[in-house]
C-alpha cells in the first residue's frame, strides 16, 4: 500500500526563520497564502494525503489506519508542532539553526557571486561602498533581506548613498542579519531546478522548470520547461550549479528537498546573460512537484 502523508504547507517558513520562536502568521498573511497553498497542494499531494494546519482538531489523525507520515513545506518548529498536535510525527529533519543558515541569502552568496557588482553585506559601511559602485548591467540596485517570501523584503534603490525610506530599509536589513545587494537587471526568462538530498549526500535531480514572477519578485506560475532550444548551455550550467549547491548543503548538514532559481537577463546594451544561481531554497518550493513530475517523492 502506498504511504500517505499529512502535509503542512507553511509557505511563510522563511519569515518564521527570520523572526524566530515568537512568529505567528497574521490574518493577512494567511489570506495571502491561501491561493498559493491550493496551487502547491495540487502538485505535492496525492491519493489519501491530507492538509493540516492550526484548525485541524487535536489528535484527529493519531489513530488513522494506515497511519499518516508528516511532511512540511519546510520542517520549521511551527510546522512540526502543527503536525504533532494533529497526532502525526514528522521524520528526522535538519535543526532550525541549519534551516535558518542555509535559507539565508548569505549562504547563497558565500558560494560565490554570480552577478557583477553584487554581494551580501553585514555592515552599513560595506553597503554604502557597494551601492556607490556602478551596477554595470543595470541602472539601479535591488536590496534583498536575508530571508523573505513572495517578493517581500526587497527594494529597488538608485546607485549611491540611500536616503529616506531607502536608508531605513537598508539599516533594518543590516541590523537583522545582513542584506543582499545586486543589480536590478531586466529578467527575460526564469528557470529553476530541484533536488532531493539524502543524509549521505546522494542527490536526485528533477526536470527543468520555467517560472514567472511579478515585478516584486513574487512567484506567479511554474511549468515544465519544454522549449529548450537555444538554452542548452544554460541548462547544463544550472545542473552543475545544483550539484555544487547540493554538496554545500550536505557539508552544512542539510538534507531534504531544495531548489536553485536562475534566470536569463538583458544588460543595458541589450546583451543576453545567464544568472545560474539567484536563490537557494532549502525546502520544497512552488515548482518542486512540477519539476519532479510525481506526487510521491
Amino acid at each position: 500500500m502506498a504511504p500517505r502523508f499529512a502535509w503542512v504547507l507553511n509557505l511563510d517558513a522563511d519569515v518564521e526563520l527570520e523572526r524566530g520562536a515568537s512568529y505567528a502568521p497574521t490574518l493577512r498573511t494567511r489570506e495571502g497564502m491561501a491561493p498559493h497553498i491550493a496551487t502547491v497542494a495540487n502538485t505535492l499531494l496525492s491519493g489519501d494525503d491530507v492538509l493540516v494546519d492550526e484548525s485541524t482538531p487535536a489528535a484527529s489523525l493519531a489513530k488513522a489506519s494506515p497511519p499518516f507520515t508528516g511532511r512540511a513545506f519546510s520542517p520549521t518548529p511551527r510546522a512540526i508542532r502543527i503536525l504533532a498536535r494533529a497526532g502525526v510525527t514528522h521524520p528526522p529533519a535538519p535543526s532550525v539553526e541549519i534551516l535558518k543558515r542555509v535559507n539565508s541569502r548569505q549562504f547563497c552568496a558565500e558560494l560565490g557571486a554570480t552577478l557583477p557588482t553584487s554581494g551580501f553585506v553585514t555592515t552599513m559601511d560595506d553597503a554604502r561602498a557597494l551601492l556607490e559602485r556602478d551596477p554595470v548591467v543595470a541602472s539601479a540596485f535591488r536590496l534583498k533581506r536575508a530571508h523573505g517570501m513572495t517578493g517581500r523584503g526587497q527594494r529597488v534603490v538608485p546607485r549611491g548613498v540611500p536616503t529616506g525610506d531607502d536608508l531605513s530599509f537598508l539599516r533594518r536589513a543590516v541590523d537583522e542579519g545582513g542584506v543582499q545587494i545586486e543589480p536590478n537587471v531586466a529578467v527575460e526568462r526564469e528557470l529553476s531546478l530541484h533536488g532531493l538530498l539524502e543524509t549521505d549526500g546522494a542527490l536526485r535531480i528533477g526536470n527543468l522548470v520555467e517560472q514567472t514572477s511579478d515585478a516584486r519578485g513574487a512567484w506567479t506560475s511554474s511549468r515544465l520547461a519544454t522549449h529548450l532550444s537555444g538554452i542548452e548551455r544554460e541548462e547544463e550550467a544550472l545542473r552543475l550549479e545544483l550539484a555544487g549547491v547540493g554538496r554545500a548543503l550536505h557539508a552544512a548538514a542539510y538534507f531534504g528537498p531544495f531548489g536553485v532559481d536562475a534566470f536569463l537577463y538583458r544588460d543595458l546594451a541589450g546583451g543576453l546573460h545567464f544568472q545560474p544561481r539567484s536563490e537557494i531554497n532549502a525546502r520544497y518550493s512552488m515548482g518542486f512537484g512540477i519539476g519532479f513530475a510525481t506526487h510521491t517523492h
